[in-house]
């Protein structure tokens, strides 16, 4: 009651992602399930009505179309079998969620996102991910800055095979417009909407990467989870749903994208590397503990400053 009330929206995003649900999925069902339940409960209690879910292209089985994809064909369909923990436990979300609508009077909203993509240099365990890995390890194959190099990337689903994707920058426009909509502009069951963006296989996207860094190197190794997943998913999600109902559509393409995310990673190892030779004192290209050492004392430990009011006195910790 202190910190929402009726005019409160609610986002739920957690969950655990693909690859770590299918590794543990009793604790992944009381994230993604047990939480949307106390959400709903809490919300109920103060009053608010709309919340927003972050649904998955996991959602979808066997049995969905591989084309143009949409969450409608998830509500027309709900005893499909999504062929995974991870789809399953997100139908459980939809369904506490229209229990919610009907008891409640709630208003909610779920969007089904695809893989997403981002500059960012650390990310969770999930099939989509690998485009994110193959990425963070294109800069680090070449001698560059004086930093170590890495090995070929290791792809683990098959490279032919395609896979809905979108740029955060797009999908934050589209997860904001489906917040901010008024509840009669949106026309489709339980007011769900996928989020599209593009879509690409690993051979497309390493040709790109290969635009940047020519040298690029790869070998497959396929993951049993993720290359299952990438064989049961959607290639690409319907566009028209989002365009007519939230005005969305993507602006992002995958040149744009990989170019985008590579400079991101090298202004990072340039950063990196100006802090090595900032601590590689003798030049040899080795940190010893020595080294180490030094730079924290120097850079990071600058002491817990506490004045307290004892005369003048400032003690130095």
């Amino acid at each position: 009651h202190e910190h929402a009330d009726e005019n409160t929206t609610v986002w739920n995003l957690a969950a655990p992602l693909s690859v770590e649900t299918a590794m543990d999925p009793t604790v992944a069902e009381a994230i993604t399930v047990g939480g949307m339940e106390k959400v709903l409960s809490a919300m109920s209690e103060v009053g608010a009505k709309r919340i927003c879910f972050t649904d998955s292209i996991g959602s979808f089985g066997a049995e969905a179309p591989r084309e143009n994809a949409t969450a409608k064909w998830l509500t027309e369909n709900p005893q499909q079998d999504p062929g995974s923990d991870y789809g399953r436990q997100k139908r459980g979300c939809r369904e506490l969620m229209d229990q919610f609508r009907r008891e409640h009077g709630g208003d909610p909203r779920f969007a089904v996102l695809p893989g997403v993509l981002h500059s960012n240099p650390v990310w969770g365990n999930g099939t989509t991910e690998y485009a994110l890995d193959a990425l963070l390890a294109a800069p680090h194959q070449e001698t560059k800055l004086g930093l170590p190099t890495g090995e070929a990337y290791v792809c683990p689903i098959d490279p032919d095979i395609a896979m809905p994707m979108v740029f955060v920058d797009d999908l934050m426009r589209g997860l904001i417009a489906l917040q901010e909509a008024e509840p009669h502009e949106l026309t489709e069951p339980e007011n769900g909407y996928c989020i599209p963006g593009l879509s690409f296989t690993p051979n497309e996207l390493f040709a790109e990467i290969r635009k940047h860094h020519p040298g690029f190197g790869f070998r497959v190794e396929l993951d049993e989870n993720m290359n299952k997943f990438a064989n049961l998913w959607p290639e690409t999600l319907n566009s028209s749903e989002p365009l007519r109902d939230l005005g969305y559509a993507p602006e992002v393409g995958l040149s744009e994208m990989v170019s985008f995310v590579l400079q991101a990673h090298e202004d990072r190892n340039s950063y990196t590397a100006e802090a090595f030779k900032a601590m590689d004192k003798d030049g040899d290209g080795i940190l010893t503990l020595k080294d180490i050492e030094g730079h924290v004392r120097k850079r990071l430990v600058r002491g817990r400053t506490t004045s307290y009011n004892t005369g003048q006195v400032t003690h130095n910790l």
